[in-house]
This record gives C-alpha cells, structure tokens and sequence, in this order.
C-alpha cells in the first residue's frame, strides 16, 4: 500500500476545520433557541454571576480547544504508519464529531464547582441551574456532532476512502469500530426524534413550573408514545433496507465461492428491486461466461486456458501472431495398427474406445505439468514446458511417459474384459527450441508449438514401428533424464529430413 500522506493530512486538517466550524455554528443555534429555565429569579442570578466573572468564556475554550487537540491527538496517532491509516481512516467522521460531544460535557463539568460557589454565596437553587446548563450543553453538543459527522462523513465517502481504497474492500482494514448503517438509522433517530422531543417537552414544563401552572402528564405520555412510534419506524425502516442488502451480500459470497446459480429474491419494486434485479443479471452472466470457461478449459488444454485469458496471453492474442521462444519437450503418442482395429468396430465404439483412452493418458501428461496441445486422429501430442515453465520438462515428460505404461496396462485389462481389442502406443520424445504462441487467422487462433522440434518428435514416434519399442527418447531429452533412470542406447537413428544421424533411447520398464 502507497499512500499519499501529504493528501490525507491536508484531508484531516479540513477535517478539523469543519469541527471548529461546527462547534460555532452550534454556539449561535444554542443561544438562538429556548433552552428551558427553571426558577427564573435564580437563573438571572447566575447568569449575573457568569458575566462579572467571565466563567462562562473560560469555560467555552475549553470546549472549543478539546476537540481540537482530540482531532490533532487522534491525527498523530494514525500517522505511525500506512495501515493505522488504512485501519482508522473510516473511524475518522465518528471519531472527530464525538470529540464535540466531549468538549461540551466537559464545559458542563467545568461549570458544576462554580454552580456550587455560586450557591454558597448568593444562596441560588442549584438544581435548575444544572438542569438548564446540562440541556445547553447537550443541545450544543448534540448540533455540533450532528453538522460535524454528516459534513465529515460526506466528504470521507466522496474524497477519502475513493483514493486509499481504489479497489473496494474497505471492510479488510479490520476497524476497531465499523459504523454500519443500523448506526445511522439510530443517530438519525437521536437527532430528528428524541433530541427535539425532550428539548420541547422540558421547554414546556419550565414554563408551566415557572408560571405556577400544573404539569400535564398527558404530554408526557404523548411524548413518549410519540417517540415509540418514530423507534418503530426507524427500526421497521431499517430491516426494509438492510434485509434485502444483507441478503444480496450473502449471495455475493456464494457466487464468489464458485457458486454462479444463486439468485437473491426480489421483493420490492423500488431501487432495491432493480439492484436485486440487475445483481441477478449479473450473475448469470457469470455463470454464462464461466460455463464458457469451462468450455474452452475442455476444447483447449486448462493451462492453455488459463494462459490466454492472462495478460501475457491477451497481449499474444491482440496480435496477428504473438509468443516466444523457449526450450520445450514434445511428445508424439500414437496407437499401433488403429486402422485395423477400427475397422473390425462400430463407429461410436471407436468414440467410446478413444474418449477412455484419451481420459487415461492425459490425466498421466497433465499430473506432470503437460498440456495436450492437440488430438489429431488416434495421435497425442502434448508440451512440456509450455506456455507454464518447467525446471526439467523432459524429466517431466519421462515421468508422464512411465505412469500412460502404467495407465495402459490398467486399461487394456478393462478393455479385454469387456470383450474389447488390446490398445498399444508409440511415443517420441524430444527437446529444443521451439516458437510457443498463438497463430491461425484474425477470427480464430490456437495455441501450439511451432518448429523443428516437433517434426522431430513426430519422427521418433513414427520410428518406433521399426525399431519395435513403445519408446524413443532423443539424445537432447536423454541427456536432461539420464540421471533419474537408467536409459537404453537404440541406434543411431536416421531421421527424415535430417541430414546427421540422431542417437536414440529408450526405457526397458
């Protein structure tokens, strides 16, 4: 992770700015409502108090200068390293507006010892006074948390989390507290229910105390009942958001785990219904596309797949003809007298002969990091090396080449059990440069290996009918796999369209 410190600091000082900000716009929205007063004579006595000895400034500060040095504090701390910030930075808005809520209960601490200095000096009631300076610090907190967390909040989702999570996963930075949409609702309800309620609802029963005048308990019960309905709302309104979001992230998982059938259900016309819908588009689409995927894992080798469908094979198939040179082993796999035995069969007993023969043998190539590159009749042909490196490919293709004997004879028992024709195989391996990559016309391409080595390999293969083996290795391959098992000197070989002799192997299993 890179991030850009010089941004996110200059984020959090704007930060700390729209708190400052917020603390004075609650300041004048504080002295511009009715904050209830109860025993008046008292009150004015205090409030006299507060002017001649400037308490009530001294006191202010400290509200202002708390949530300055909490925001600064907090700062510093998340800037010891680049995942404090990534773990903290969605902390920020909570963590900064509450620093609010605590500079202005702690003006309401600060003025308690002087409430009681107060008492003791011109004889006030203590009780009203507290009860009307907790509500001024309450309303003022209350409004400087609410303007400051919406505007921080706001500019975090829209600036913030964009440029140090680019690609999402916000909920991996493991936050020590994670608000969630449940707490929004809960805060909306705070501020927009309860705060204004039990502001009005003490501002009336001041003024009914203050006139002498009995307090009505039906506005109580009015009151409260009024705030049980807003509760419901607020959690009936949540569950309507958050079900069909929590079921929508719980399909996302399965279909992240590979399960592309899973639909979420749509219960709603409204925009949680065309979300739903269009998440359920999407993922059969997935499933569309993966089935594709698996398709062409089944046309093509998986590697060879996997290969294409990477950045180096995207980049191989933009071109007319793209790849590289490399060091592969070819193998040529080819079965004896086929015409023959084909002849003697119905067509779709030949299909079915194949299909278990080819099933068989390349489970043997593809255990040891082989691709079959192509079926051509009865024929295997098979890479190691390619388009996936391999430390030794002709140690791999030899060791494929001993489990497809061993494969065989586990086959041939099956077959001659089953009232079927014995199969039996020549293979030619060879190693050397060869090109590997894409070629064909603009609308359709394989991937396949062209050179030299190939044409050799195909030689061997087709040598082995003379030579009377199942097995003719090159002297290129023989010398990367003569340490592993001991190799059989042939002959030195002939081969079409070479001009030297080649000294061929084999391996008496």
């Amino acid at each position: 992770m890179n991030l850009d410190k010089k941004f996110i600091s200059k984020m959090l000082r704007l930060y700390g700015l729209v708190v400052v900000m917020a603390n004075a716009v609650a300041v004048v929205v504080a002295n511009l409502a009715t904050i209830p007063f109860f025993e008046i004579e008292s009150m004015h006595k205090w409030l006299a108090f507060l002017d001649s000895n400037k308490i009530s400034n001294a006191a202010m500060v400290f509200a202002f200068l708390v949530p300055a040095l909490v925001c600064i504090i907090y700062s510093e701390r998340i800037f010891k390293s680049e995942e404090k910030i990534a773990k903290n930075v969605a902390e920020i808005p909570s963590v900064f507006s509450l620093s609010s809520v605590i500079g202005w209960n702690l003006y309401y601490f600060i003025e308690i010892p002087f409430v009681i200095y107060a008492k003791l000096k011109l004889g006030i009631q203590v009780k009203s006074i507290l009860i009307s300076s907790w509500g001024y610090s309450l309303f003022t907190g209350m409004t400087a948390w609410t303007i400051s967390y919406l505007l921080i909040e706001l500019l975090n989702r829209s600036i913030m989390l964009p440029r140090i999570f680019p690609d999402g996963h916000i909920q991996r930075a493991s936050f020590s507290f994670r608000p969630s949409f449940r707490h929004l609702m809960i805060f909306c309800f705070m501020v927009s229910s309860v705060f204004p309620i039990v502001l009005l609802l003490t501002s009336l029963i001041a003024v009914y105390m203050n006139n002498g005048i009995p307090v009505n308990g039906g506005i109580i019960i009015i009151s409260g009942l009024i705030l049980a309905f807003a509760f419901i709302i607020t959690i009936s309104l949540s569950k309507i958001i958050l079900n069909p979001l929590n079921a929508l992230t719980a399909t996302a998982e399965k279909i992240k785990a590979g399960d592309y059938k899973s639909r979420v259900p749509v219960v709603t016309a409204d925009e949680l219904g065309t979300l739903a819908d269009s998440f359920n588009d999407m993922a059969a689409s997935l499933l569309e596309k993966e089935f594709m995927r698996d398709t062409f894992g089944k046309v093509v080798d998986p590697e060879v797949r996997d290969y294409l469908m990477s950045g180096a094979g995207k980049a191989s198939l933009g071109a007319a003809l793209g790849g590289e040179t490399r060091e592969v082993t070819v193998l040529f796999c080819d079965i004896r007298s086929f015409t023959a035995m084909s002849e003697k069969m119905e067509a779709a007993e030949v299909v079915s002969l194949l299909n278990r023969y080819f099933t068989v043998l390349g489970k043997c190539i593809a255990s040891h990091h082989g691709i079959i590159n192509k079926y051509i009749g009865d024929a295997i042909m098979a890479i190691f090396g390619a388009p996936v490196e391999s430390a030794n490919s002709a140690q791999d293709a030899f060791n494929a080449v001993c489990d497809m004997r061993h494969a065989l004879v586990e086959l041939n028992r099956e077959f001659l059990a089953e009232g079927r024709p014995e199969v039996h195989f020549g293979i030619g391996i060879h190693t050397g440069s060869v090109f590997a990559g894409t070629i064909g016309a603009e609308n359709r391409m394989e991937y396949t290996v062209i050179g030299d080595t190939v044409n050799t390999a195909s030689r061997l293969e087709s040598l082995c009918k003379t030579y009377k083996t199942d097995l003719l290795i090159s002297a290129a391959s023989a010398e990367k796999i003569a340490g592993s098992k001991p190799l059989t000197f042939v002959d030195n070989a002939q081969i079409r369209g070479k001009e030297e002799p080649m000294k061929v192997y084999t391996f008496v299993q």
